[in-house]
């Protein structure tokens, strides 16, 4: 099935992302907890993709076993990052052979011990190029990324939002958001681009902080930008984990009512692998989406 289906049927969609460990004991440790994961019932899980593919088998392994072990509809993410069109090709062939039938297109960060993306040797310099390649191919339902806040590479937003409408002309499907700590940038870009003649699914990507140090790097990595009460609160309690992560469920609990309060089509958790993020926050997506409780045992 092609996530755009859930996006059309329904008002409201819940997702999860995951990401690939990179060990055989991660990965079965990681299907155990996934068990936990499906109990809150999300409506897909998507599983990102290490740079240069480093993970690349780890995550088509991960996608299966949420697509057919857990009978949850999954995404597999694909980056542009050192490949070549035939390599892409031959991962996408790959994909539809484990009945993968959903991909995160993506540019990909620049690999390490770099500063700026380097178009691969007979690859792709942008999404857009890697979008119209999947499309090619036919049969799998295509999201792509969105920047509330501009990408961190391209400060000038209108710029951002043009290659945006470019992914969507290339077959992108709907649009999952960079978290965001504001709604406000969120909710202003959405309306910009519905001006602009965007019908496709916008959908908020969340990101609950834990602590001041990892919030604070992904801040400066990602280009987002940090509530002035909200740094104040993590840097006071900076050496108390718990509260720390108190202080950030918080936050994103407000952020999902007023995001629920404003019609959002969708939120993404980006859960990080975490359990206790989708057991305090999912019930709220839960029942949000209308979904049940899977009785799944641990």
């Amino acid at each position: 099935m092609q996530l755009i289906e859930l996006y059309t049927k329904k008002d409201f969609v819940f997702s999860i992302e995951i990401f690939p460990p990179k060990t055989d004991k991660g990965v079965e440790k990681l299907k155990s907890t996934l068990k936990g994961f499906k109990r809150i019932a999300p409506d897909y899980m998507s599983v990102t993709y290490g740079a240069g593919g480093t993970t690349r088998e780890n995550t088509h392994e991960m996608a299966a076993h949420i697509n057919h072990e857990l009978g949850i509809p999954a995404m597999a993410h694909l980056t542009c990052v050192s490949h070549t069109g035939k390599e892409i090709d031959q991962v996408l062939t790959t994909l539809k052979q484990r009945k993968i039938e959903n991909v995160m297109a993506l540019r990909g960060d620049p690999t390490i011990g770099t500063e700026s993306f380097v178009r691969p040797k007979g690859g792709y310099q942008y999404a857009t190029e890697l979008i119209s390649t999947i499309s090619r191919h036919s049969n799998f339902g295509i999201g792509a990324a969105g920047y509330p806040e501009g990408h961190v590479e391209n400060p000038d937003k209108e710029d951002d939002r043009k290659h945006l409408h470019e992914k969507i002309a290339s077959g992108a499907q709907f649009i999952i958001s960079q978290f965001f700590l504001d709604n406000i940038h969120f909710l202003r870009w959405r309306d910009q681009l519905h001006e602009e003649g965007v019908s496709v699914p916008l959908i908020a990507g969340i990101l609950p902080p834990s602590n001041w140090q990892s919030l604070n790097s992904m801040s400066e990595m990602c280009g987002v930008s940090i509530p002035e009460k909200l740094a104040e609160s993590l840097i006071k309690h900076q050496d108390n984990p718990e509260v720390s992560r108190e202080i950030g469920f918080d936050h994103v609990e407000h952020q999902l009512e007023e995001l629920l309060s404003e019609g959002v089509e969708g939120v993404h958790l980006y859960a990080l692998n975490r359990l206790e993020t989708v057991e305090r926050l999912g019930p709220i997506l839960k029942e949000a989406s209308g979904n049940s409780f899977s009785a799944v045992s641990e």
